[in-house]
């Protein structure tokens, strides 16, 4: 039906419109941009018909009410609607106005490059010239930090401290009037850089900003003003922690990298196990027994056996993860642990194999995951899982005000699954915290409601769960489409990181498949990628959390720039690889172990002794002569090299020459240590493969000694630990040399 036709329907109060009718009335919305006078958007009016302002993306510039808050330069933002007749109602697409700024279009003078890109520049002319002694004024706790950064960025060295005089600052930190948490104002002149915000987040994010600018080689930093926000209040990723073992300082690094991008939200996926149980299945094995699960929180709850819960290769104590939240939080980052059940929740049925499900199920074969939704004792089970970190004197969840409670892949019945979710969901919100869910309504539809108000969903497949229904139904939803979004790292299947260009130049964070949400609607918080590790146990590759830097690193960087700013990106994909080079060089965030690459030699003497050099990652060459005097006794372990990282065994349990890492993982040679003979070891580390010579002659590929079943295309990455030689070697080492 023509438009023309429609409104003339609307008119009679006797016709009632169809949603088909509604729904085009509401995509035809004649919208009238706004002037520079306007204080408020002009709401299109029909008559018969409620027009009202659904939302825009930025809530900054036009919040719920549609109250303009001008921005410094004109500004794209897209608005949405809500059409209604006589109890219906229909939500129209996005419309783009451009809301004038302060200062007008500043569309020929070219922004400073910054990752996320600025929203508004105002330039002006001159640069500041960095002096010798850099003063810095603010009251902020990350100042000290700060200031540390920018010595280590500047191209040229400074002098950096901190004074009590504003008057005399270089950069000054200072608050101002707003009721937006994450936004920034900065002006440059040749004299000073001031950074102002209304929330503590802001003026860190304006930090970073600085610390973007300033590492740039030109050594100066264009004078103007720029007026900085968000697109969306969620803007982040998921790390599966729970199938592959990653340190503590690792994600402390992944926080300083999210950080640099102003990304906010880091889901830690603590618990999981091995996906494909039929593979032992088919063996005539059982996977309840064989599968690898592990729980990566410390935990006091044992089985009636004695079964532990927590993992017993890696896990974080509840002191060591809420020094993790602490050190996030002061980044401006949200720690979102998550617990999965009643599916992928192995580890727990280990502790309570009375409550595996009983009911029926597809995949039979993975039964001895799943927890027995339909018992009323596995939420009693699973709520007290919950408590030994929501409650108590300092229970380590504490301040992080979203959990998720996982809940996705359960195959049993769907009432089972809507009854345990409910619950679920119920019990987080009584211990005063936010629950997040993955989405699977869309796979398990029935009766029994699932409560939505107060609840995130992330929208993760479009088998499980719907974008519109979702919303409609009252979920805050965050777009993690599988077919977009996800990462199985040296898997053939869920590549996102294969597509970055792609992601970079085409996708958009409200879009879940075929479904778009307008792009401010109340209900979308933002997006999410994530990082599943599937490929663990029998198809391991020995890759660990150094392996997998570049694909985290990179996802950040291009996601970074549709999360937070406006969906045509201000560079193409060339550029933005060309400039992310630089900008790309986080301070203190070194995963890899490259900031400390120089050569070494020394003449050890007697052992064992203190190195104090740190760990070297790959590319790195290590040689040295040792002699071992006698054969070690079996099951005696004699560490040459040792620090956080890992270490380097002269002999493991079984006599081998053995790497160890940080994450448990090892790798034994095929070969020992020749005994009473002076011998020459060098040791090529390279990313994805380290190599082994013993006088020479390759002592071939290393075994999994955890996860020996996969044969092709095995990695074996080892971060050198540098920090003590020879703790626990009964020989003598000589001419050690490090390039």
């Amino acid at each position: 039906m023509k438009l023309c036709s429609i409104l003339a329907l609307a008119l009679c109060s006797s016709f009632l419109l169809t949603a088909q009718d509604l729904q085009q009335l509401a995509d035809s919305l004649n919208i009238q941009q706004p002037t520079a006078a306007d204080k408020k958007i002009r709401i299109p009016r029909i008559k018969g018909i409620d027009v009202k302002l659904l939302g825009a993306d930025y809530e900054q510039i036009i919040n719920r009410n549609g109250n303009i808050n001008k921005p410094l330069t004109d500004t794209s933002v897209r608005v949405s609607f809500e059409v209604g007749k006589e109890g219906k109602s229909a939500i129209s697409r996005d419309f783009e106005i451009v809301v004038p700024g302060k200062y007008g279009s500043q569309a020929n003078v070219q922004a400073p490059y910054v990752f996320p890109a600025l929203l508004n520049w105002k330039g002006s002319t001159g640069e500041l010239e960095w002096p010798e002694q850099i003063l810095v004024y603010g009251k902020s706790a990350f100042i000290p930090e700060f200031i540390r950064e920018l010595k280590a960025v500047l191209p040229v060295k400074r002098d950096v401290a901190r004074t009590d005089s504003p008057e005399k600052a270089t950069i000054i930190f200072g608050m101002e009037k707003g009721s937006d948490d994450e936004s920034y104002s900065l002006k440059i002149d040749k004299k000073q850089v001031q950074i102002s915000a209304a929330g503590r987040t802001g003026l860190y994010w304006g930090s970073r900003t600085v610390l973007q600018l300033a590492s740039q080689p030109r050594g100066t930093l264009p004078c103007g003003q720029a007026w900085d926000a968000p697109r969306y209040k969620v803007r982040g990723f998921m790390l599966d922690v729970g199938r592959l073992p990653i340190p503590m300082d690792y994600l402390k690094d992944v926080v300083r990298l999210m950080a640099w991008y102003k990304m906010n939200d880091l889901q830690l996926h603590l618990n999981d196990n091995y996906i494909f149980h039929e593979h032992y299945v088919d063996a005539g094995e059982d996977p309840f027994r064989k599968s690898y699960s592990a729980f990566r929180m410390e935990s006091d709850i044992k089985g009636a056996d004695g079964t532990p819960l927590t993992a017993q290769d890696l896990f974080y104590t509840k002191r060591q993860f809420r020094e993790l939240v602490k050190f996030a939080s002061e980044r401006g980052v949200r720690i979102v642990p998550e617990f999965d059940a009643p599916g992928h929740a192995l580890s727990l049925t280990r502790v309570r194999p009375d409550l595996i499900y009983q009911g029926p199920m597809c995949h039979e074969k993975r039964r001895c995951e799943m927890l027995d939704a339909a018992n009323p004792e596995t939420m009693s089970f699973v709520g007290k899982v919950w408590d030994e970190y929501l409650q108590g004197k300092t229970p380590a969840f504490e301040d992080c005000p979203v959990v998720h409670v996982g809940s996705d892949e359960f195959f049993g019945a769907a009432e089972d699954y809507r009854k345990f979710a409910d619950g679920l969901l119920a019990h987080i919100q009584n211990r005063q915290h936010t629950p997040r869910i993955w989405g699977s309504l869309k796979a398990k539809p029935g009766n029994t409601p699932v409560r939505a108000k107060g609840v995130q969903m992330n929208l993760w497949s479009r088998d499980w769960a719907s974008a519109w229904d979702s919303v409609k139904a009252g979920y805050e939803v965050i777009t993690t489409y599988d077919r977009d979004l996800y990462v199985v790292p040296f898997a053939g299947y869920y590549r996102a990181d294969r597509n970055l260009k792609h992601l970079y130049e085409k996708w958009i964070p409200n879009q879940f498949g075929n479904e778009t949400l307008p792009a401010g609607h109340p209900k979308l918080l933002g997006a999410t990628f994530a990082v599943w590790n599937d490929e663990i146990d029998r198809l391991h590759k020995g890759y660990g959390a150094c392996d997998l830097w570049h694909t985290i690193s990179s996802m950040v960087g291009v996601l970074s720039q549709k999360m937070w700013g406006q969906p045509t990106t201000p560079l193409s994909y060339d550029a933005y690889q060309t400039a992310s080079e630089h900008l790309g060089r986080i301070p203190y965030c070194d995963p890899l172990h490259k900031s400390d690459a120089q050569p070494f030699r020394l003449e050890p003497g007697l052992t064992p002794m203190s190195l104090r050099k740190g760990s070297r990652g790959p590319e790195y060459h290590l040689t040295m002569e040792v002699m071992m005097p006698k054969a070690p006794v079996p099951g005696e372990e004699q560490v040459l090299l040792g620090s956080r990282q890992g270490q380097l065994l002269a002999a493991g349990k079984d006599g081998r020459i053995t790497l160890r890492r940080s994450d448990s993982i090892e790798f034994a040679f095929n070969a020992k240590l020749p005994v009473g003979k002076r011998t020459k070891l060098e040791l090529i580390g390279r990313m994805g493969k380290t190599e082994l010579l013993i006088d020479g002659v390759n002592a071939g590929e290393p075994e999994n000694v955890r996860f020996p079943l996969r044969k092709d295309g095995r990695m074996s990455t080892f971060i050198l630990p540098l920090e003590s030689l020879g703790s626990s070697f009964n020989g003598k080492v000589f001419n050690v040399e490090v390039k």
